[in-house]
């Protein structure tokens, strides 16, 4: 019996110290050092590559004018597709790759890349390539940090050519996407000087010409490097590349996504202070920068919480159960939906942020989403965003209905592919964890409906207005028997009180 009690308590000591995968995600919440940096699995980018391969520009080494769209790679794909930009040790291959079997050729290639950081490190600017490399090595273990381990195999050396090359393209494309460039005129500037003027142009023209790209590339996130690599380059050349400009590179990086859609939370891009917490990459800056701030933070006690027994209905429901939208107050870019209360708790109002459809939304949202589960110390926000709009978005009269009410403002989608979208979504947020803020979003609309007030007034309408029709010609009699009633007894009063002349 003694070997038996003996050979379970080791089989028992190596379950508890084997976490099962799905609960590892557990270990962020209080990890500082946890990664951010995930790659896709490659059965998906795969399919990605491939279905959009056909329609993707052969590359040439002059930029080009021709306009590349991203719609055709996010349909039905988490990763995406690189169109313009390949950062990071998981494209290294891609971009030092000119011609690839298994996705069209960038636009801006290893050679390209050679040739800004040369121009960085002219005498103009004094790039030091030599001091970078140096302190990339030392922080060879932190770099690897940031991204998900075992997830790339690289030298030392290798890594550190990689931030170098990487680093400097996407200070490029932050020095040219900035919202502050019409301030300064720093590229301008730039363009018509006589010594660097044409090298200049030739190495910003795939950038400049393809604007609304490149930013959708920065904001992949398997397209990523760490955040502090930027840092370090920007003060690198904050007194000669970046002279006249006294904005942080936050601020600059964060004015780069400006006309991506949904836009900043909280409204101007004044008006939203610099985050005070370590930045890891542009796709974090730019979903600190869309969510409410200090709502759906993920907890250990998260896991406990699973879907609640009274989700939310479809907007057409809320429209018959006496419940309106209106679009959210907060910032056209807060990704947060709050419900209200009105008329004594007879009324209720759901309150929603306007959205703007475009052809990289879907896979603007798979990022964002994405980024949220497998990162769970910034919180859940789009994840609840995309959950809630799923479930008010069930059927093209929902739509329909919130099109009408202003919320899907300035889109050129049908009504069944935003319907389509946002359903498509939850194969990014399958098995997710619901947010103490989200939980009690739906406990407080089933609640509402609940109410004996609110049922009580919803019976009235039904008996008594069931359909438009009724409820005109019901108000129409009203005021006219009312009308008469007052013509009654006005022709009575002056019966009796006759008008003397």
């Amino acid at each position: 019996m003694e070997k038996v009690t003996l050979k379970i308590n080791q089989v028992a000591d190596g379950v508890s110290l084997s976490i099962p995968p799905y609960f590892r995600r557990f270990d962020q919440i209080n990890n500082e050092e946890c990664p951010s940096i995930f790659m896709w699995p490659r059965r998906q980018v795969a399919d990605a590559v491939a279905a959009a391969a056909p329609m993707l520009m052969t590359a040439a080494q002059t930029p080009s004018q021709q306009p590349l769209d991203h719609t055709s790679s996010s349909r039905g794909s988490t990763g995406g597709n690189v169109m313009v930009a390949a950062v990071g040790p998981y494209n290294h291959h891609q971009s030092e790759s000119s011609t690839s079997s298994e996705s069209a050729p960038l636009l801006i290639t290893y050679a390209k890349k050679c040739a800004i950081v040369k121009f960085l490190a002219r005498r103009e600017f004094g790039l030091d390539t030599v001091a970078f490399l140096g302190w990339a090595l030392k922080n060879d273990g932190r770099v690897r940090g940031c991204y998900e381990r075992d997830s790339f195999t690289m030298s030392p050396q290798k890594l550190a050519e990689v931030l170098l090359l990487d680093g400097c393209l996407v200070l490029f494309a932050v020095f040219l996407l900035r919202s502050s460039v019409r301030e300064d005129c720093r590229p301008a500037e730039l363009a018509h000087n006589t010594e660097l003027g044409k090298e200049f142009m030739y190495l910003s023209a795939d950038i400049s010409l393809h604007m609304k790209q490149t930013r959708v590339d920065l904001l992949l996130l398997g397209n990523q490097i760490p955040f502090f690599v930027l840092a370090k380059l920007h003060s690198l050349l904050e007194r000669t590349f970046f002279t006249g400009i006294k904005h942080s590179i936050q601020k600059l990086a964060l004015s780069c996504f400006d006309d991506i859609r949904p836009g900043r939370s909280g409204g101007s891009a004044g008006a939203v202070p610099p985050p005070t917490f370590q930045v890891h990459h542009l796709l974090h800056l730019f979903h600190w920068s869309r969510v409410p701030p200090g709502k759906h933070a993920v907890d250990t006690s998260t896991i406990l919480r699973h879907e609640p027994e009274s989700n939310l209905p479809c907007a057409t429901w809320f429209e018959d159960s006496l419940t309106s939208f209106s679009k959210h107050a907060a910032g056209p870019g807060t990704l947060d939906i709050v419900f209200q209360k009105r008329m004594l708790g007879v009324r209720g109002v759901l309150r929603v942020p306007a959205l703007h459809i475009h052809g990289y939304s879907e896979l603007l949202f798979r990022n964002l989403v994405a980024f949220e589960q497998r990162h769970l110390r910034c919180g859940l926000g789009v994840t609840a965003y995309c959950i809630c709009m799923a479930r008010l978005l069930q059927g093209e009269a929902d739509a329909k209905l919130l099109r009408n009410c202003g919320i899907l403002a300035h889109t050129h989608e049908t009504d069944k592919e935003v319907v389509d979208l946002f359903r498509g979504l939850a194969d990014e947020y399958r098995d997710t964890f619901y947010s103490s803020d989200l939980l009690g979003l739906c406990e407080d609309v089933a609640a509402h409906h609940r109410s004996p007030a609110s049922r009580a007034v919803k019976w009235v309408v039904l008996q008594c207005f069931p359909r438009q029709t009724v409820t005109f010609f019901v108000i129409l009699g009203a005021l006219i028997s009312i009308a008469t009633l007052v013509n009654t007894v006005y022709s009575v009063y002056r019966f009796y009180h006759p008008v003397k002349h």
